[in-house]
């Protein structure tokens, strides 16, 4: 069956919630209603349109709006202030940043969320890509092929510590040597662990050693295209291509008036069309279940101003996901 979740906090302006006491309300709300997930970033900073664009290579450039709202919160502690006001909602990141925190600290942090909740975390880790942000924390910032890199180490080496009595790990960027994580995450054999990025390099890195993969803005073509690929690498590395799921990065609007749909949807123009699901409720469940024709069954929505426009959550939750779960057709 699908699963639906919410994403809280992105970088782009409008898609991200800075104020924990509404992010409680939003994530209270998500449970009763009967979204599965709710996930948060992993950044220190947020994004104009033209950078956003910029940096991301996706949507125009040309926007000049600027912002200085930059109010966001740390994952980690948010999702486990989350994990005491919530019963059972699912709890992720998309995606911590592999290089704001060694993977030794970062796998007895979630470990730690994933005791606090009772067995709820999601995973999800990527190789990071805002390069001023990471100058800005005194981070340093390697090229592409080597953050890809220590992504597929810190995979292995926090899985060795979730899995193992006495782990120990050698890689070419990060050592452990009998870092024992004690309490160890309550989900059997671990937490699911999630990547994020659209690459071929990521992609692999995901088809190696990942649960799931996360992809933004694609559309049902781009998964179809990308899946023997990934069942390759799969195969190539002795997994079932069964085991590793594909999940969707989508912003949905849903409105009862499609023109408020559009409009909403045109003040975020930097996010490309095929990455955004808006209109009526019928109109967007249409578009989704392509989506599940095409293999995913793990949707991640972004809505959206959601502070000020709790109806989106309300339609989401009543309209669209029963449908998505009565079947694909």
């Amino acid at each position: 069956m699908v699963e639906v979740g919410i994403i809280v906090a992105l970088t782009l302006k409008g898609t991200y919630i800075g104020d924990y006491d509404k992010l409680r309300e939003i994530a209270q709300e998500s449970e009763k209603i009967g979204i599965h997930s709710l996930w948060h970033c992993d950044h220190f900073v947020t994004l104009d349109p033209a950078s956003y664009g910029s940096q991301t290579g996706f949507g125009s450039t040309e926007e000049k709006e600027q912002s200085a709202d930059t109010a966001i919160l740390e994952p980690w502690t948010t999702l486990a202030a989350l994990a005491r006001d919530t019963e059972s909602l699912r709890l992720g990141t998309l995606v911590t940043c592999v290089g704001y925190r060694p993977p030794a600290m970062l796998a007895k942090t979630a470990a730690t969320v994933d005791v606090i909740s009772k067995g709820r975390v999601d995973f999800g880790i990527g190789a990071g890509w805002i390069e001023n942000e990471y100058h800005s924390f005194g981070y340093p910032y390697p090229n592409a092929a080597v953050r890809i890199k220590q992504l597929e180490e810190a995979i292995q080496l926090i899985r060795a510590m979730w899995t193992e009595p006495a782990p120990y790990f050698e890689g070419g960027y990060f050592q452990m040597q009998n870092g024992v994580c004690d309490p160890p995450p309550v989900q059997k054999p671990h937490p699911p662990i999630w990547t994020g990025g659209e690459g071929p390099k990521l992609l692999g890195v995901s088809a190696r050693q990942a649960d799931g993969y996360n992809c933004r803005w694609w559309t049902p073509e781009q998964f179809l295209e990308k899946r023997p690929e990934i069942e390759a690498d799969c195969k190539k590395a002795g997994r079932d291509p069964d085991a590793i799921r594909a999940s969707l990065m989508v912003m949905v609007i849903p409105e009862k008036d499609r023109a408020v749909a559009r409009a909403a949807r045109e003040r975020l123009s930097v996010i490309p069309e095929s990455g955004c699901v808006y209109g009526t409720p019928d109109e967007c469940v249409a578009r989704l279940k392509e989506y599940l024709k095409a293999g995913v069954d793990h949707i991640l929505v972004t809505i959206p101003d959601l502070d000020l426009n709790p109806h989106r959550l309300t339609l989401l939750g009543e309209e669209i996901i029963p449908e998505l779960q009565a079947g694909g057709g």
